[in-house]
């Protein structure tokens, strides 16, 4: 068994890669230090010379595990001197991603890991990422979104290529593992010598996934001892599905659906087709007025199609900033007006300390001892900053498009427009949102957080205070 299975994951791997046309490629290798990321760079590496690729591993210490984070680290570095492969180490402050933008600390390590890896692609010129995802790992995620109570897309799993596009930075990211199972690759690093890392957070019941694999999967076996395998079946049924409906909606979509400025108007006869027609072409509509379908469920579709056919209300309130009215025969979707937003325009000197008013908003900064509670802010309203910024020239203004700046914890710049969205930040309150900034660059986004650099290092010292406060204009 044990050779068949070397050859299995090898002849995979290497027929993936052909398959994806990536030869004469320079991939990024996610590696964790696990089994499956450990045997995934081996296997990448026996084929190196076969199928002329050039690898460049890429791992991030997400500082969640203390002592053992760091070991992890340096086991990925060893390995990489020991296979004469460049290596890119990163790190996140994962902890204050999950504060700052209110997220479970599983998705807070999910979207530090992605921006990682879009600055590891910028800065190394690869042409894919590729990833160790296996078919195990595929039959849990169909679960946990069936769970969630996704829709076809959801259910569909993880492709084995896929396009990611990050901070403005588009690339392929590669599954080649995800018919190769969680015992395959151990018994391949067995085979080869390979001693994996144990990451011990895949022991704590409190996280969902952790639930999924060592409880509920295990329960369903008693079911179906094959339920894994009937889960990818699933998938692969849903992902032809969801793939055909787009299609199909793609060619309609001019024919009912309007683009504007600042609206999209949707006919109502639209009502007409197949009801999963129609619900892709709201949603699609409701991604192209947005930016994405973050917190858009079927029951906010649903509400549509209501409105659509004459339900009692003229108007439906959804998330994101965005409603949805009924006018004579179309239903228009567009973001609500807010009467007491005003924009910011020109700078605007901060005096330091003091109160600066702008429009809209006042400024309020004064110097406070800097404690722990102190470090986050529910509203991003109020912060405290590195009291050295108060040294030179520091601004206010509005936001200015292809702003970029450093979030808190994070590694790298981000677009505005993009924190923006994390916030659910409407597009028509954005050019009224107070900027502020130094020459060293913005420090902080009112109601979206500080730059990483502009934190507060010393929590015992004084520290910059900042307030800001709308005015309420009637």
């Amino acid at each position: 068994m044990s050779r068949d299975t070397v050859l299995d994951i090898k002849s995979v791997v290497n027929r993936s890669i052909l398959e994806s046309n990536l030869t004469k490629s320079r991939l990024l290798v996610a590696v964790s230090g696990g089994q499956d990321s450990l045997a995934l760079v081996h296997v990448l590496n026996s084929l190196k010379k076969d199928l002329s690729i050039d690898l460049v591993i890429a791992h991030l210490n997400h500082n969640l595990r203390g002592t053992e984070s760091d070991m992890d680290s340096e086991f990925v570095l060893e390995l990489s001197n020991k296979l004469q492969i460049s290596c890119v180490i990163g790190n996140a402050d994962v902890q204050s991603l999950k504060e700052n933008r209110k997220l479970s600390l599983e998705e807070a390590a999910r979207q530090a890991r992605y921006i990682f890896l879009a600055n590891a692609v910028a800065e190394n010129s690869v042409d894919a990422v590729v990833i160790g995802h296996t078919f195990t790992d595929q039959s849990e995620t169909i679960l946990f979104n069936a769970l969630r109570g996704s829709g076809l897309k959801g259910i569909s799993g993880m492709r084995e290529m896929s396009i990611l596009s990050i901070d403005g930075v588009r690339f392929p990211i590669l599954r080649p593992l995800l018919k190769i199972t969680r015992d395959q690759t151990l018994q391949y690093c067995l085979n080869n010598d390979l001693q994996p890392r144990h990451d011990s957070s895949n022991d704590l019941e409190s996280i969902t996934r952790n639930k999924i694999r060592n409880q509920l999967i295990p329960s369903l076996k008693d079911f179906n001892f094959n339920v894994e395998e009937s889960l990818v079946r699933l998938a692969s049924n849903a992902a032809e599905a969801h793939d055909f409906i787009n299609l199909s909606a793609n060619k309609l979509i001019d024919q009912y659906v309007m683009f504007e400025a600042d609206k999209i108007v949707i006919k109502n006869n639209v009502t007409s087709l197949h009801p999963a027609l129609i619900s892709n072409l709201i949603m699609q509509a409701l991604n192209e007025l947005g930016d994405g379908l973050k917190n858009i469920r079927q029951t906010h579709v649903r509400e549509i199609i209501k409105l659509m056919h004459g339900g009692t209300g003229k108007e439906v309130n959804l998330p994101n900033g965005i409603e949805a009215y009924s006018f004579i025969d179309t239903t228009i979707l567009s973001f609500k007006k807010d009467l007491h937003s005003v924009d910011i325009d020109g700078e605007y000197i901060i005096k330091i300390p003091g109160i600066t008013n702008i429009p809209g908003w006042s400024i309020n900064s004064s110097f406070e001892k800097a404690v722990d509670s102190d470090f986050v802010n529910n509203d991003c309203k109020t912060v405290k900053v590195d009291k050295r910024l108060a040294g030179n020239k520091v601004w206010v203004r509005g936001w200015q498009y292809g702003d970029r700046m450093q979030p808190l914890g994070m590694l790298g710049t981000k677009k505005v427009q993009d924190i923006f969205v994390d916030h659910k930040i409407p597009k028509n309150r954005r050019q009224s949102m107070p900027v502020i900034c130094s020459d060293q660059g913005i420090i902080w986004v009112a109601g979206c957080g500080i730059s990483d650099w502009a934190k507060v290092t010393d929590k015992g010292a004084d520290a910059l205070k900042i307030a800001a406060t709308e005015i309420q204009i009637k």
